[in-house]
């Protein structure tokens, strides 16, 4: 094993943020690589977490206003990018969508999410509304509530939103007003994979609002 100067670097940072990653040898030693493991899991929330990050995902934050601060900022001015969405999408109240714009830290992990659902093919996607797009930022407060929505820090896109509205009981294959289905398992599934949540579950079990889909990590 010789001496790495990115390895020392690395050591040095670690313990700065308080981590053990034993002498600051440059040697990349196992208390190294559990510090490193460490501080990986403290960012992403998890082991598991910080196992699926690929450098392009950022940590799921919880449902809460400090989380979602301490992850994409300050509520009502999120630094935004855009991209040109992967398949043919329209506003739910009329006219193409050419772009699509979110916080720029989940840029990747949604386009990604788009894509896969794109492979389903274009009978599909209209099936369910999936290209019924309605928005993104937003500086809301939660409906009925005071604090603010995932719509303000630009982390979360709504879909369909005539079948799948804010108080629709999610069950899926039942028709919406607009002809379309509910969300699918299958999208469900999709977003999951790219650590989106979909809708919010009620009391009872069940869930509803399935045109929300968040990089937020909730029940």
């Amino acid at each position: 094993m010789s001496y790495s100067h990115a390895i020392y670097c690395q050591q040095i940072g670690l313990k700065t943020l308080g981590f053990d990653p034993g002498p600051a040898d440059g040697l990349d030693g196992r208390k190294t690589r559990n510090a490193l493991a460490e501080s990986a899991a403290a960012r992403f929330g998890s082991k598991s977490e910080a196992a699926k990050s690929d450098g392009n995902r950022p940590p799921r934050p919880k449902s809460t206003t400090a989380d979602k601060t301490r992850i994409f900022g300050k509520a009502g001015s999120p630094p935004m990018t855009t991209f040109t969405p992967p398949y043919p999408m329209e506003f739910s109240w009329g006219g193409s969508v050419s772009k699509i714009g979110c916080h720029k830290l989940i840029t990747e992990p949604l386009k990604a999410a788009l894509e896969e659902i794109g492979n389903k093919g274009a009978p599909w996607i209209k099936k369910h509304g999936l290209n019924l797009y309605a928005g993104c930022f937003n500086d809301r407060s939660t409906r009925g509530g005071r604090t603010k929505s995932d719509h303000a820090w630009a982390i979360a896109i709504d879909l369909n939103p005539d079948a799948n509205g804010n108080h629709q009981t999610w069950k899926p294959g039942t028709r919406g007003p607009n002809g379309t289905l509910q969300m699918p398992k299958e999208a469900v599934r999709i977003f999951k994979r790219h650590g989106f949540q979909v809708g919010f579950q009620q009391s009872s079990g069940t869930r509803r609002d399935m045109m929300h889909v968040a990089y937020v990590d909730r029940v």
